[in-house]
């Protein structure tokens, strides 16, 4: 038997080229026959390994197996030495058996070894496979032996653990050496094979190599190769991480080996991460978050030493520490609950698993202000996890609360989506609800502080209520710093003071408790202490009867409101952050602030109120769904709204009969009309006419809302109008909610009710509108399929009669205009019940009988509603012949009849614009009419005739001459017929339009003269003449008046003018963009908004007037920064508008009247040039500016341009080329310190990109130009300024010199 050293062939495996078989044998030729012999030997008797010819046609076989293509080879081979390791392993352990062992355990080695890299995909045992040279081409052919050998990988491990059970190595191996050399050959193949991710997904493959090596551990002294191979497995293989945990976890609690473990996380402790590694970090994170789930008691053991890796550089390092401490505090807090104190040495423990937990909330508190955004999430994620636990922290939830609100400002989205949920889960489990029940409404729980703090004010010491107050205040610290930014508040006053303002009072001070800003307060305390004496024996009296249980309870419960309290301050300071928040781009942000909102609803908190009825307005988001970077799917913003509403107002609550679900839902409809804005109402339309269309909402609730409507029973103004106009919303998806009841709306809305409440009959006639239906016309179809009605029907003369009615109401006008714009919707003729309207209205204001050949009925009824204006006839028959001396010009002394006039004129011209812009609308409808008829009659025509092709496209030209005569017919009607027609109606009133706002100073009526401009406003926008004559009169109004309401409308008229006549408003646009500068912010807002309009949409060019539009960027009002922003969001999608504007808007900032400052400057063109993406334009840019600096002559500009040119990518060749080649014109400019800094920060993006085809040189070369230009510079104006000083000084000695020869001059004389 030949000598067989087990270490040296070990050894030798590291190169297969050169090593030495004594009887190695050629086995291509013939591999199955080699492989035949060496079974068939080793069957008969396994102790035929120790025969020289086997054991090397053994190894002569391994040494070629990865070029085998018979996949049954391999398998047949491996079958066959372990079977044959196996009887060893059984046999007695004598030493020829030992050798043997080894020879087998070898050969096993060398199998997984030649076979690993190639069947596998292991990348070490690729690396241990190639280490054969020469043999690349065969190994490629190699691959085609996929046979799933590994199917008898657990065989292999159950053989090796049995293997390590049965064998005595102490005994067999009686050297260190000897035993660790037999041992790797067992657990050098199972750390090979646990390097294939594929391998260590099999549950069997892996407790298998978990056994191995806790056996290799436990019975044979291996636990230091097995610490080893655990800390190779985390630093090169990122999947192994978990596993890794598992198995020390196993190790810890099985094989009771928890030192390994335990020496892994010290070494990991103080293990330092190069900056290169980036693969390092994140096993170790994967390893240390599933051991700290597998097993907390062993990681709390060796945190201090872990937690050095919060101030770690990988994110991933820092994260994984702070889940541990997340898993730590869930592992003790369970602890606490499940034992319990039971005695003083539990009691102890207990104590000190709470300080623990107390400082474990500390470290993460803190990682709220970590740098990474990632790790900021991480810890809202953990708080997030840590709410759902048994235990509620009541220590920790203050402040976790209050960091949460803080964090509702971060600038990362992530952090913000994460502390808003983080907010809904403290208000859903708030230990707050176990007496009261869990809703938080500011006032209730103020009320009942209030109570406990009453009943304990007898059992307190003067002293100790100064105490107790100063414990409230700590207790609400966190507003208050943030409420008085920063302030220090050192007296219990202050506390009072603020709680009062805020709903949760504190009413145990004295009258001594006077604000100081200093801590001292001498005379109170010397007068309280003289009479402490005299308390507390008053006090020892009431303590004597009292139960001093009872004091406790009320105390405790006391701290409990106080805390309570605390927590509901701070969700009130969240909410508007949370609102503003709804507007976010980030749609899980916003998905997360809807779902905020509801929960807070839920629970009653007061200010959740104002954030449900601003997400209304998110109806109009697109609905479409996403997902969010967790890979959770996400709904659309606009479904999760109607749900939030639908959850809020209209499910079924509990406890409720049918007949009080339905009054509730009623009630909660119409409540969401109180106090609503025109944007509100809109919005709220557009979602109660979606969730009808969907059938959420019941016939039996709009039944409800009639009878609200129609009740005879005195109710509240707001619940009437509430519940017309939810019923007209409703009405937009379903118009027989209105067409059922048009009776109920000319009872109430249109009788007595309505005059009585015009703002009721405005929205009635809302409502009244959708009897037509809400029909959209669908562009290039001339039907028109609303309901027109009769102009006999009873609807008609009720509009006619309420916009008769006598009334000096503003609400009038309101309600005029939308019974005129319903006149105009359901009348087949409105034009002839308008123009009636407009004669009754002007025989009522002038009192002469308006000369009409007509006798119609509506004329004799003309006369009936104008009888009653006795006063109004009085007023104008003083002065009947003199229509320019108003009453309203009148002094303010005059008497209310006359002022009763100039409203009556005001109502007259409102009605007469109002008409005639309605006009212009029914025109069109007529128009398409007409052309309706016409072309199904050619139709009709075409399909009964029978004639040839020629002639059918003859009929086509001719129908299209009709066509193109109709519309001509209906421009010549609205330019000459409407306002300069001989017998047209509307011809007088605007000749009286433009007269009184020409001389407004003439008329006193602040009402005539706002409805005069919005008038004239309307006239000219129906003819372009009428246009032209009055359009410089407009804008002169506009830039004199100082009413802010006027100018307002002026602005939103010229928007209108501009879409009716864009070529006469194009030539006078620079006015419109003056109101840029307005000091009334509604003004600004809506010329922005008109500006926004007109520019996006084409109906105005742009001609340089952009740098306005951008000043308003930084506007300091947030909603016109924002309109701003979109604006030029918008404009960029536009074709090179933001490039080819940017010269003016650069120049328009910068110098001039109109330039800002340098701070805002910079804002600006941050903002903007954002939007310069494309190379060849950032290039033409570094062009135009660098010629900028050959006329610039201030240093302002130099700054400016070369701050401009800082913000370019200069990702381009082409842009650094422009640069290099205008270093002619800023050169001399190089001298000023913050021009040459921008060019540094140019040169640093330039390095950063590297985009020079010759690199560095160029750079170099181009930073050399710079610095000899700047040195350049810095000389000429050092020579500059020491000339100026020569100069200067020669002056000084010449003036001196006059004033000495003066002065001799004069002693001489």
């Amino acid at each position: 038997m030949a000598n067989f050293n087990l270490r040296n062939s070990i050894n030798g495996l590291t190169d297969l080229e050169n090593y030495k078989i004594e009887h190695e044998i050629d086995v291509a030729e013939d591999p199955g026959g080699a492989v035949n012999r060496v079974v068939e030997a080793i069957a008969n008797n396994p102790d035929n390994i120790t025969d020289p010819e086997v054991f090397d046609t053994t190894q002569s076989i391994l040494k070629e197996l990865p070029t085998f293509t018979d996949a049954a080879l391999s398998t047949t081979l491996l079958e066959s030495i372990s079977s044959a390791f196996a009887q060893a392993v059984g046999s007695s352990t004598d030493d020829e058996k030992k050798e043997v062992l080894e020879r087998y355990a070898f050969l096993l080695l060398w199998f997984v070894t030649a076979m690993y890299g190639v069947k596998t995909g292991g990348s070490t045992g690729e690396e241990i496979a190639a280490k054969g040279k020469g043999r690349g081409k065969k190994k490629a052919k190699s691959t085609e032996n996929t046979a799933n050998w590994t199917d008898q990988v657990p065989e292999l491990f159950n053989l090796l653990s049995r293997a390590l059970q049965k064998l005595p190595t102490e005994r067999i191996w009686t050297t260190t050496a000897d035993r660790d050399s037999f041992l790797s050959c067992i657990t050098r193949p199972a750390n090979l094979l646990a390097q294939s991710e594929t391998l260590m997904k099999s549950p069997d493959i892996k407790l298998g190599y978990f056994k191995i090596l806790s056996l290799a551990a436990r019975n044979h002294g291996q636990a230091a190769s097995v610490q080893t191979a655990i800390m190779q497995n985390l630093v090169y293989f990122e999947f192994n991480a978990e596993p890794m945990a598992e198995l020390i976890t196993l190790l810890a609690k099985e094989y009771d080996k928890p030192q390994v473990g335990e020496d892994i996380l010290r070494e990991l402790g103080n293990k330092v991460f190069s900056p290169q590694d980036q693969q390092g970090p994140k096993s170790f994170a994967k390893f240390l978050i599933k051991l700290g789930e597998l097993n907390p008691k062993m990681v709390l053991k060796q945190v201090a030493i872990l937690q050095k890796h919060l101030d770690s550089e990988f994110y991933q390092v820092r994260n994984a520490i702070l889940d541990v401490l997340g898993l730590l505090i869930k592992s003790l807090s369970a602890m606490d609950d499940e034992q319990g104190p039971q005695n003083p040495e539990d009691e102890n423990d207990a104590t000190q698993s709470t300080k623990q937990i107390d400082s474990f909330f500390i470290l993460i508190f803190e990682r709220f202000l970590d740098l990474n955004g990632y790790v900021r999430t991480k810890v809202v994620q953990i708080c997030n996890k840590l709410l759902d636990l048994q235990s509620k922290f009541p220590k920790q939830r203050i402040e976790m609360t209050s960091l949460a609100v803080r964090a509702l400002e971060d600038k990362s989205a992530l952090v913000r989506k994460g502390s808003i949920a983080l907010l809904t889960k403290l208000i859903l489990t708030h230990p707050y609800g176990r007496i009261h029940g869990g809703e938080l409404s500011m006032e209730e729980w103020t009320k009942r502080y209030d109570e406990v703090d009453a009943e304990l004010k007898p059992f307190q010491l003067p002293s100790q209520q100064e105490q107790s107050d100063d414990e409230e205040e700590q207790a609400l610290e966190p507003d208050k710093v943030k409420e008085e930014e920063g302030e220090k508040m050192d007296h219990p006053a202050h506390q009072s003071d603020d709680d009062a303002s805020e709903g949760s009072t504190t009413e145990d001070e004295g009258p001594d408790s006077l604000p100081s800003k200093k801590p001292k307060r001498p005379d109170p305390k010397k007068r309280r202490k003289s009479m402490m004496d005299i308390a507390a024996e008053s006090q020892a009296q009431v303590l004597s009867g009292a139960d001093e249980g009872r004091l406790i309870a009320l105390r405790l419960k006391k701290r409990y409101y106080s805390d309570a309290l605390s927590f509901i301050q701070h969700l009130e300071n969240a909410a508007p952050i949370i609102e503003d928040l709804l507007a976010s781009k980030t749609k899980s942000e916003v998905l997360e602030s809807i779902e905020f909102f509801k929960v807070a609803a839920d629970y009653k908190i007061d200010s959740s109120g104002d954030g449900i009825k601003r997400m209304l307005h998110l109806i109009w988001d697109k609905d479409s769904t996403t997902t969010d970077d967790d890979g959770k799917t996400l709904k659309g913003v606009r479904s999760k709204l109607i749900e939030c509403y639908k959850v809020l107002f209209f499910d079924v609550v509990p406890d409720l009969n049918p007949h009080e679900q339905v009054n509730r839902i009623a009630k909660n409809m119409i409540e969401l009309t109180f106090n609503a804005t025109l944007a509100d109402l809109t919005s709220l339309e557009q979602l109660l006419s979606t969730m009808m269309s969907e059938g959420n909402i019941h016939p039996d609730v709009v039944t409800k809302l009639w009878q609200v409507y129609s009740t005879t029973r005195p109710i509240p103004k707001a619940q009437r109008r509430g519940a017309i106009i939810v019923l007209g919303m409703c009405a937009v998806a379903k118009p027989a909610v209105v067409q059922e009841k048009m009776e109920e709306l000319l009872k109430i809305g249109l009788g007595t009710y309505g005059r009585n409440d015009l703002v009721l009959a405005k929205y009635t006639c809302i409502a009244l509108k959708r009897v037509g239906g809400t029909f959209k016309k669908v562009k290039g179809t001339q039907v028109d399929q609303s309901l027109r009605l009769p102009m006999d029907n009873p609807v008609f003369e009720r509009l006619r009669d309420l916009i008769e009615c006598e009334t000096h109401d503003q609400e009038w006008f309101a309600m005029c205009e939308q019974a005129l714009n319903t006149i105009y919707s359901l009348g087949e003729q409105p034009d002839h019940l308008c123009s009636t309207i407009i004669h009754d209205l002007t025989e009522r204001v002038f009192n002469a009988p308006v000369t009409e050949t007509d006798s119609s009925p509506q004329k004799e009824h003309s006369a009936t509603p104008a009888t009653p204006a006795s006063p109004a006839k009085s007023a104008v028959t003083g002065d009947e012949d003199d229509e320019e001396h108003d009453d309203t010009i009148r002094p303010p002394s005059a008497s209310k009849h006359q002022l009763v006039e100039g409203f009556q004129l005001g109502q007259l011209i409102f009605v007469a614009g109002h008409c005639a812009i309605k006009q212009i609308v029914h025109l069109e409808i007529v128009e398409r009419e007409f052309k309706r008829r016409k072309t199904e009659q050619e139709k009709e025509d075409k399909a009964t005739a029978n004639k040839k092709s020629k002639e059918n496209d003859e009929l086509d030209q001719v129908v299209g001459t009709v066509e193109d005569d109709i519309a001509d017919v209906i421009a010549h009607t609205k330019e000459s017929e409407l306002l300069y027609g001989p017998d047209a109606l509307l011809t007088v009133f605007g000749g009286m339009c433009s007269q009184i706002c020409s001389q407004q100073k003439s008329y006193k009526s602040e009402i005539l003269r706002k409805t005069a401009v919005l008038s004239l406003s309307k006239f000219m926008c129906v003819s372009a003449k009428y246009c032209e004559e009055h359009l410089m009169m407009l804008f002169k109004i506009l830039e004199t008046s100082t009413d802010p309401t006027i100018r307002s409308n002026i602005v939103i008229a010229l928007g209108d003018v501009a879409v009716s006549f864009s070529t006469i408003m194009d030539e006078n646009s620079d006015h419109l963009y003056g109101s840029l500068t307005d000091k009334d912010m509604t003004v600004k807002k809506n010329t922005l908004m008109v500006l926004t309009h007109l520019i996006l949409n084409g109906m105005i060019k742009v001609k340089g007037q952009l740098g306005e539009m951008a000043k308003c960027l930084e506007d300091q009002e947030p909603r016109i920064s924002d309109l701003a922003k979109l604006f030029f969001s918008e404009l960029s999608t536009k074709d090179n508008a933001i490039y080819n504007n940017l010269p003016d808007i650069i120049s328009h900032l910068s110098v001039g009247a109109h330039s800002v400052d340098e701070e805002t400057f910079k804002e600006t063109m941050r903002f903007i040039f954002q939007y310069i993406e494309k190379e060849k334009q950032a290039a033409a840019i570094v062009e135009k500016l660098c010629q900028r600096f050959r006329h610039a002559q201030e240093e302002r500009q130099w700054r400016d341009i070369a701050y401009c040119l800082s913000l370019l990518p200069f990702k381009a060749e082409a842009s650094i080329k422009k640069l290099v080649e205008g270093l002619p014109f800023y050169q001399e400019k190089l001298h000023e310190e913050v021009v040459f800094k921008r060019f540094q920060e140019i040169l640093g993006k330039i390095r950063l990109n590297k985009v020079l085809s010759k690199g560095e040189g160029d750079i170099a070369e181009f930073e050399n130009a710079i610095e000899e230009a700047r040195k350049k510079g810095l000389d000429d104006k050092g020579l500059e300024k020491r000339a100026a000083a020569k100069t200067q000084k020669a002056a000084t000695r010449r003036s001196r010199r006059t004033r000495g020869a003066k002065a001799s001059k004069e002693d001489s004389d």
